[in-house]
């Protein structure tokens, strides 16, 4: 039979979501003890399904670059997130370990409030100005590492001028700008919109993607419908966790519990993948 450690991990790797309700139950000092010991890769998704307030406690109990080993294996969105509840002036100085890029992102996202559109955007999209040649932005797409489905062309001041998708792109015709083959912005969100507000944007009806701007309809990155609606939950589950109390939260906890009842079991074991790094505690 494995040991409790293999099955530990196992569970991590085959239920991320699972295990992150698990951590979100023990003490932090725990959680950043099993986060310390398991491999960045592994941890990852269950560090981004947990809430962000308890990740970020758990974030606490790590070193410098054991939490950046973390936060890069995650995109812009959940960590900011995190660093979100994060205290200064840890928050600065993790922001200051991360790839210029993914600072740079963070700041924008961290400047507006946690229940707003703008805080949950995924600023990760190429944007590039409409005078550049189709062929050129073709090519930006093939440098690029994430799949690229759409492309944002911009004017000089950072204005959303249109988009393209990548199909219309590689028919593009030559000597033709990406302005020229862009469709023109038909529906935004305003990243100071409230998250329980977007829900009744009429461009839901026609798209699945939303792309979200600032003042000046400056281009800040795109909101999925699949993305607002994990943040209405992740928020609504956040506000009901931090009144324990409540009826709806005793009801909640009794339905999990009832539902999940493995977890418990696993909860024993998840603390107990230290001595696989090498550590010794006499089990």
């Amino acid at each position: 039979m494995a040991d409790a450690a293999t099955l530990s991990l196992a569970f991590m790797r085959a239920h991320p979501a699972e295990a992150a309700r698990v951590l979100e139950g023990v003490a932090p000092v725990e959680a950043a003890a099993l986060l310390a010991h398991v491999p960045a890769r592994l941890a990852a998704p269950v560090f981004a399904a947990m809430l962000p307030n308890a990740a970020a406690r758990s974030l606490g109990g790590l070193e410098d670059e054991q939490a950046l080993a973390l936060l890069g294996e995650l995109s812009t969105q959940p960590v900011v997130a995190v660093l979100r509840h994060l205290p200064e002036p840890r928050r600065a100085k993790l922001i200051g370990g991360l790839p210029t890029a993914a600072a740079l992102a963070s700041k924008l996202l961290l400047g507006y409030v946690e229940d707003s559109v703008g805080a949950w955007t995924d600023p990760d999209v190429l944007s590039l100005p409409g005078t550049v040649p189709a062929v050129e932005a073709l090519e930006r797409v093939r440098l690029v590492d994430a799949t690229v489905q759409r492309v944002f062309a911009t004017g000089t001041d950072g204005r959303l001028e249109g988009w393209v998708s990548l199909s219309v792109l590689l028919r593009a015709p030559v000597g033709s700008s990406l302005g020229s083959v862009c469709y023109p912005p038909i529906a935004l969100l305003s990243a100071q919109t409230p998250l329980i507000g977007a829900i009744a944007h009429p461009g839901w009806e026609h798209a699945s993607i939303l792309p979200v701007v600032e003042s000046g309809q400056r281009l800040v990155g795109v909101l999925t419908r699949d993305a607002l609606a994990r943040a209405l939950r992740r928020t609504a589950r956040g506000a009901r966790d931090a009144s324990p109390d409540t009826l709806a939260g005793m009801l909640a906890r009794g339905y999990w519990n009832a539902l999940s009842g493995g977890a418990e079991a696993m909860a024993t074991l998840l603390p107990t993948v230290p001595p696989l790094a090498g550590k010794t505690d006499g089990r």
